[in-house]
């Protein structure tokens, strides 16, 4: 029931934010509270699938994200952009909840950037890392970031999340260009 509960007060939320920047006139304060909405739906949308899954104590991330991916789809090409596909690749590993959390909204905030600022294709690929076990990478086919792009100088909210779930797993994020350096590609190295 108090799941139920929590899930109907994400939505009013939603809604109430949504309603704001209707009837706002200032373009940044739309964009804030779009942002928002997003957010907190998307913590809906995890709570949902984690709901889902009660009591698993782990989880097959490569799934989870082809599952997250699958939302994030759906919802860009309601917003008209045929050309936005978002590729999952590489292998399926089983983790604990507690490191596949924390990487679930990890992915979900590069992925929202990546959407945002990136263009065309979006592949998330999880592969084996020799040095800290596996990478999870993120990458887009829009502009790479400015040379000397430092996270921990960004003050932007969804870089401090990601900064911060990374911290929480003990991992390590890279930025570097994507594919033929094109775009950007952002990596958490974790074990």
């Amino acid at each position: 029931e108090s799941d139920h509960r929590l899930l109907n007060d994400l939505q009013m939320i939603v809604s109430l934010l949504s309603l704001q920047s209707r009837a706002s006139t200032n373009a940044e304060v739309v964009s804030q509270l779009a942002t928002a909405a997003d957010r907190v739906a998307t913590i809906g949308r995890i709570h949902r699938r984690l709901h889902s899954l009660d009591g698993v104590q782990t989880f097959a991330l490569k799934q989870y994200l082809e599952d997250l991916c699958r939302d994030f789809s759906m919802m860009l090409s309601s917003e008209d952009h045929p050309e936005r596909v978002i590729l999952v690749e590489g292998i399926e590993i089983v983790l604990p909840a507690v490191t596949a959390i924390p990487l679930g909204f990890i992915a979900n905030e590069l992925i929202t950037n990546a959407a945002k600022y990136g263009k065309g294709r979006i592949t998330v690929s999880l592969e084996p890392n020799p040095a800290k076990g596996y990478a999870l990478s993120v990458a887009n086919d829009g502009p790479a970031l400015l040379e000397g792009f430092d996270p921990a100088a960004c003050k932007g909210l969804g870089m401090r999340i990601v900064r911060s779930l990374v911290e929480r797993i003990s991992g390590e994020l890279r930025i570097c260009r994507g594919d033929m350096s094109q775009g950007t590609r952002f990596t958490v190295l974790f074990s």
